[in-house]
């Protein structure tokens, strides 16, 4: 009889969610979509020589999805922002026709001289109707003389035994040469502007750099430079987390390595063995390279320890955290649900069953409901006779 009731409910509520779901929409296919009409640059950013021009492309692709297929596209060009300096000397207007819009079409920009000796930067803005316009940064090349001017921004740390590199650069016209003035014994700088040493000792040495290209004033980089003792890296595993439960046949195991002068390497290792090492600066390590790639499909199943061993750009060694994780283990058990009492085939009970609560009087079976509430009813009358 339960089982006729079951039956029962699977019917009313199959033919209930039939009767109220919505038809999906059938999703639009991607092939043979055409691509809108949109404008076309081939480049994102242009140097014009002050005194000079300099030239870019601009192209339609894609096809009209409304109004005349046929109708010429007229499209314009013109600063927005910036230098006025930087004009349109040659393409501010162009026409492309139907069959030959794909065609790249050229704009010729001019830079006027001026009497600064800065460069200059303007934004171009290419647009025709209906489409979404496209920017172009230009930049005037200044040619008058400038004297040196350093950008770069000194590391003043380093650690004992590891080589100290600094890339110093000065903007000038002409270009600068580069000097040391004030240096601790064994720093060199070259041409180019590379500066080198390998401190043995800990304390503070002050460093001043020189460039000139023969305009006034000369430029100076300046800065006190600490040295101290190299610290070892520090390893933490950041996935999985403690006692996290993995399934599936890929899982993610990374680590994160901070450390004075740089991490070198990490040697990932689960149940004290080795299973990968993971080469170059950091500071984030995944077996694989990159997130996710762990393949887990191996191991038995059950608790498993993690842990990582990091290595400094000087080999010295570091172990993070062990991390333990169980590999296809159950969840644990959540509690016990509300007791709504026991239920046992045989033992139907007086449980009353609202047939009229889900909507069955709207699939036409709500007789057959009441046909067979009426026959449990009888069985238990029986059973207590």
């Amino acid at each position: 009889m339960r089982h006729l009731l079951l039956c029962w409910l699977g019917v009313c509520l199959s033919s209930t969610a039939w009767a109220g779901s919505a038809a999906l929409p059938t999703p639009r296919p991607e092939a043979g979509v055409p691509e809108p009409l949109h404008l076309m640059l081939y480049v994102s950013a242009v140097t014009v020589v002050e005194g000079g021009t300099a030239s870019f492309d601009v192209a339609v692709y894609g096809y009209p999805l409304s109004g005349d297929p046929d109708a010429p596209i007229p499209v314009t060009v013109a600063r927005t922002d910036g230098d006025g300096d930087l004009t349109v000397r040659e393409g501010a207007s162009l026409t492309f026709e139907a069959a030959t819009r794909h065609i790249p079409q050229q704009v010729v920009l001019a830079a006027a001289k001026d009497a600064d000796n800065e460069d200059g930067t303007a934004t171009f803005t290419v647009s025709a109707p209906g489409l979404e316009p496209v920017t172009l940064v230009v930049t005037e090349a200044d040619q008058d003389p400038l004297a040196p001017v350093f950008t770069t921004v000194p590391v003043t740390r380093t650690v004992t035994y590891f080589p100290y590199l600094l890339g110093v650069h000065a903007r000038g016209r002409p270009a600068p040469t580069y000097a040391l003035r004030t240096a601790p014994s064994g720093m060199g700088l070259d041409a180019l502007g590379n500066l080198t040493w390998i401190p043995t000792e800990t304390g503070e040495v002050d460093v001043v750099v020189v460039a000139s290209n023969g305009l006034q004033p000369d430029a100076e980089l300046s800065f006190r430079l600490v040295v101290g003792e190299d610290q070892p890296p520090v390893a933490r595993i950041i996935a999985p987390l403690q006692d996290e439960r993995l399934s599936g046949p890929l899982a993610d195991f990374s680590c994160e390595c901070v450390d004075d002068v740089g991490c070198a390497r990490v040697d990932f290792r689960v149940d004290w063995l080795l299973l990968e090492t993971r080469e170059g600066p950091g500071p984030t390590y995944s077996v694989g390279g990159a997130p996710g790639r762990w393949d887990i499909s191996g191991l038995e199943p059950g608790p498993h320890f993690l842990d990582v061993v990091v290595t400094d750009s000087l080999g010295r060694e570091a172990m993070g955290e062990t991390v333990t994780v169980c590999i296809a283990c159950p969840e644990p058990d959540a509690g016990t649900a509300v007791d709504a009492g026991s239920v046992s085939f045989g033992d139907e009970g007086d449980d009353i069953i609202d047939p009229w609560s889900c909507d069955c009087a709207a699939t036409g079976v709500a007789p057959a409901a009441w046909v067979g509430l009426g026959l449990l009813g009888l069985r238990a009358r029986r059973r207590r006779n």
